[in-house]
């Protein structure tokens, strides 16, 4: 009996890739544009339109407003106002999300007559939009004053 040794003579001609090498380049071409288009963008200011860029969560939380409330107390200091105890309302409720301009304000009234005549309250509330946070009332002065 004898054995056969395979010495491994170029079964392919030389020059072509096999297909394990051909589906190697292809994913890392593949990878390398997924990853060249959000960093050519974020990283180093391109913009083109043969790579896209990335950007997460484009619209969700646009136009939110973020509001802390805070009450003055007759001795003097401000505390943080909880709006869902003074008002009664549930935390899941309507009330957990101020979604406009207008919603903020029906909110501060609100406050303003369930805390009672002469309350001092301070609103510190934000926007959400594309450019970040925008400022939309600073606890500069009373709310319930106006």
């Amino acid at each position: 009996m004898a054995d056969i040794i395979s010495i491994g003579t170029g079964a392919e001609p030389a020059g072509r890739l096999s297909a394990g090498r051909l589906r190697l380049v292809a994913f890392t071409a593949i990878a390398a544009f997924m990853v060249a288009g959000p960093a050519a963008e974020q990283i180093f200011g391109v913009q083109t339109p043969w790579l896209r860029s990335w950007t997460m969560f484009s619209a969700i939380g646009l136009g939110v407003i973020d509001a802390s409330f805070e009450i003055r107390r007759p001795d003097g200091p401000l505390v943080p106002l909880d709006r869902f105890e003074l008002l009664g309302a549930p935390r899941n409720g309507r009330l957990k999300r101020i979604e406009s301009s207008e919603e903020l304000a029906s909110v501060i009234k609100r406050l303003c007559i369930a805390a009672g005549q002469g309350a001092d309250i301070r609103v510190r509330a934000r926007q959400g939009t594309r450019s970040g946070w925008q400022t939309i009332h600073t606890d500069a002065q009373n709310a319930c004053a106006d």
